[in-house]
C-alpha cells in the first residue's frame, strides 16, 4: 500500500507538470480523429469484422508511432523533474513506475482520438464488440509505447545514433503505412477472405494481426514489455554530449570550407555555436530528425514505371522546404534556455546571429538531407539523372531557407524553453503557396532541364539568385 500511495503521489504530481495551464494536446487528438474517421469510413462498408479490426488496429498504430516519434518524443526522455524526484523519499522503481503510468496515460488519451471514430464505424458490430475494439488498441497502445520506450531506455549514450535511426524507420514505415492504405484495405479484403489463418511468416506478428488473430501471446507479450520498462533502467542516459555521431562526421571535413566561402566574419559566432550546440538539444533532435523518414516512405510508394518514377523524385528532391518548418520552428528551444544572456551580451548584432545560424543548418541539416536524398536517386533513377537535378534541388532549398527562417524562426537560437515553442496557425497560408510553387518549380524542372547543358544554365542562374539573396543584408 505505501508503494501504491507513492507512485499515485508522484504520479499526480508529474501528471500536473505536463499540463500545467491546461496545455491539452488539442490539435493531435482532432487530426487523429479526422484522419480515422475519414479512412475507416471508405472501408467500413467494403471489409469484413475481423479485416476492418486489422484495418483499424493499423491506422491507430501508425499514427500513433507518428506521436511518439514527434511531438512525443521528448516525454520518453529523460524526467524533466528528475533532480527534484531524486531528492524525494522514492524508490527507483516506484519513480520508473509512476514515470511510466503518465506516459501510459497520454498514450492512452491520444490512442482513444484515433480509436472511437473506429469503434464506432465498426461494421455489423454492437457495443460489446466496438468497446473490444477500443480495448485491444489501447493494449496495441501500450505495447508500442512500452516497446519505443525499451528502445529509449537501452539506446542512450553512445547508441544514440542507432536510436534515431530506428526512429526515423519507424516513421517511414508509419508514413507509408498511411499512405498505402486503400491499398492495404483492398489486400486485407482478398487476403482475409481465404480458409484458415491467412497470414503467415512475419506478417502474422505485426501488432494488429497478432492483437487479432492472436489476442493470448499479444496481451503477453504487453505485460512482458511494461515489466521490462519499470525493472530494467535506462542505460548511460547521461552519457556526455560530446560524442560524436555519424553526422558530425560528414559536417566535420565541410565545415572549414563553409566557414571560408560562405559566412562572414561577423556570423561566425552564431554559425559556430549553432553548429556545435543545437545538435546536442534531446528535445529538437527527437523532434526533428525522425521526421526525415517522411519523404523516405514518400519515395518508396512511389516507386514505379521509370518516367512516373523521374517526376515523383524530381518532386520530392524540392519538397525539402515544406518540412523545413518542423526543422526551424524548434531552433529557439534549448533545456539551457537561462543562458541566453551570451546572446544577449554579445557584440554580435542579433540579425548576424540569425544568419550564421541559418547557414550553421544549412551545412548540418539540409546537406546531409540531400545527400541522402542524391543516393536514393541514384539508386533508383540513375547517376545521370540525379546529378542533373539534385543540385538545383539543393540551390533550391538554400534559396527558401533563408526567407522561411525569417518568418518561422522568432527568437535567437537556443533561448527559449522547449515547451515553449509555439507552431503558429497562421502560417499555414505561407506553406501552402511555397508548396505550390515548389510544385511549378520541380514540374518546370523537369520538363524543361532535360540534358547536362540545360542543368548547368539551371545551376548558373540559381548560383546568381543565391549570391543576390545573401548581399540584400538584413532579412
Amino acid at each position: 500500500m505505501g508503494m501504491f500511495r507513492s507512485v499515485t503521489a508522484l504520479f499526480r504530481a508529474q501528471w500536473q507538470n505536463q499540463w500545467a495551464g491546461g496545455a491539452w494536446p488539442v490539435a493531435p487528438l482532432l487530426v487523429h480523429g479526422a484522419i480515422s474517421a475519414l479512412l475507416c469510413a471508405l472501408v467500413s462498408t467494403l471489409l469484413v469484422p475481423q479485416a476492418y479490426l486489422i484495418f483499424a488496429l493499423g491506422l491507430s498504430a501508425a499514427l500513433l508511432l507518428l506521436a511518439l516519434m514527434g511531438d512525443y518524443a521528448p516525454l520518453f526522455a529523460e524526467d524533466e523533474a528528475l533532480e527534484w524526484i531524486e531528492t524525494q523519499p522514492v524508490s527507483q522503481l516506484e519513480r520508473r513506475s509512476a514515470r511510466l503510468a503518465l506516459m501510459l496515460s497520454l498514450v492512452g488519451l491520444l490512442s482513444l482520438a484515433s480509436l472511437l471514430p473506429a469503434a464506432a464505424l465498426l461494421p455489423d458490430g454492437d457495443w460489446l464488440e466496438r468497446c473490444e475494439l477500443v480495448v485491444v488498441g489501447l493494449g496495441q497502445a501500450l505495447l508500442l509505447s512500452a516497446g519505443v520506450l525499451a528502445l529509449t531506455n537501452g539506446l542512450q549514450g553512445k547508441a544514440r545514433p542507432l536510436l534515431l535511426m530506428l526512429q526515423t524507420l519507424l516513421v517511414s514505415l508509419a508514413v507509408l503505412g498511411l499512405i498505402l492504405s486503400p491499398g492495404l484495405a483492398r489486400l486485407l479484403r482478398e487476403t482475409v477472405s481465404e480458409p484458415g489463418n491467412p497470414f503467415d511468416g512475419w506478417a502474422r506478428w505485426l501488432p494488429p494481426v497478432a492483437f487479432v488473430q492472436a489476442p493470448e501471446l499479444a496481451w503477453l507479450a504487453t505485460l512482458l514489455a511494461l515489466a521490462i520498462v519499470i525493472l530494467v533502467p535506462a542505460s548511460a542516459a547521461r552519457v556526455s554530449t560530446g560524442a560524436r555521431g555519424p553526422l558530425d562526421l560528414f559536417v566535420q571535413p565541410l565545415r572549414g570550407l563553409t566557414a571560408r566561402l560562405w559566412v562572414r566574419p561577423k556570423e561566425r559566432a552564431g554559425f559556430e555555436f549553432v553548429l556545435d550546440a543545437l545538435p546536442r538539444e534531446r528535445e529538437f533532435v527527437l523532434r526533428t530528425y525522425p521526421m526525415l523518414g517522411i519523404p523516405l516512405a514518400l519515395l518508396y510508394a512511389g516507386n514505379g514505371a521509370a518516367r512516373s518514377q523521374e517526376a515523383l523524385l524530381t518532386l520530392l528532391l524540392f519538397a525539402p522546404p515544406v518540412y523545413l518548418p518542423v526543422l526551424l520552428v524548434h531552433v529557439p528551444g534549448s533545456r539551457s534556455h537561462a543562458a541566453r544572456w551570451i546572446f544577449d551580451s554579445s557584440p554580435c548584432a542579433q540579425a548576424d546571429l540569425h544568419h550564421g545560424a541559418r547557414k550553421a543548418l544549412a551545412l548540418r541539416f539540409v546537406l546531409p538531407l540531400y545527400f541522402v536524398l542524391t543516393l536514393i536517386a541514384v539508386w533508383m533513377a540513375g547517376a545521370a539523372f540525379a546529378l542533373r537535378v539534385a543540385p538545383l534541388a539543393l540551390l533550391t532549398t538554400l534559396l527558401f531557407l533563408k526567407p522561411l527562417y525569417a518568418r518561422l524562426v522568432g527568437d535567437l537560437p537556443l533561448c527559449v524553453a522547449p515547451d515553449r515553442i509555439l507552431a503558429r496557425m497562421d502560417w499555414a497560408g505561407l506553406l501552402m503557396f511555397v508548396a505550390m510553387l515548389l510544385v511549378g518549380i520541380a514540374t518546370a524542372t523537369q520538363l524543361l532541364v532535360r540534358t547536362p547543358i540545360h542543368a548547368l544554365i539551371a545551376l548558373g542562374i540559381l548560383l546568381i539568385l543565391l549570391a543576390a539573396q545573401e548581399r540584400r543584408g538584413d532579412n
